[in-house]
């Protein structure tokens, strides 16, 4: 089920409003015509469920925000 995947994606990134964005930006950037939608988006929650994958990605966010300019 779905609920026990995004669980699983919490062990890893523990903020659900930052796991919810990246699934939202990973699921328009891997969406394939061919494919539905709900199964795009349980594959990129089940990416996130890999502790590898989620701290790659984390590592990149991070990243970003410290060449992202001041406001």
């Amino acid at each position: 089920m779905r609920s026990d995947r995004i669980h699983r994606a919490l062990v890893n990134i523990p903020n659900r409003f930052m796991l919810c964005r990246l699934v939202s930006v990973a699921t328009r950037k891997y969406h394939d015509p061919d494919r539905r939608v709900q199964d795009v988006i349980n594959d990129v929650i089940g990416w996130f469920a890999d502790a590898e994958f989620a701290t790659q990605q984390l590592r990149i966010l991070a990243d970003l925000e410290t060449k992202l300019p001041a406001v």
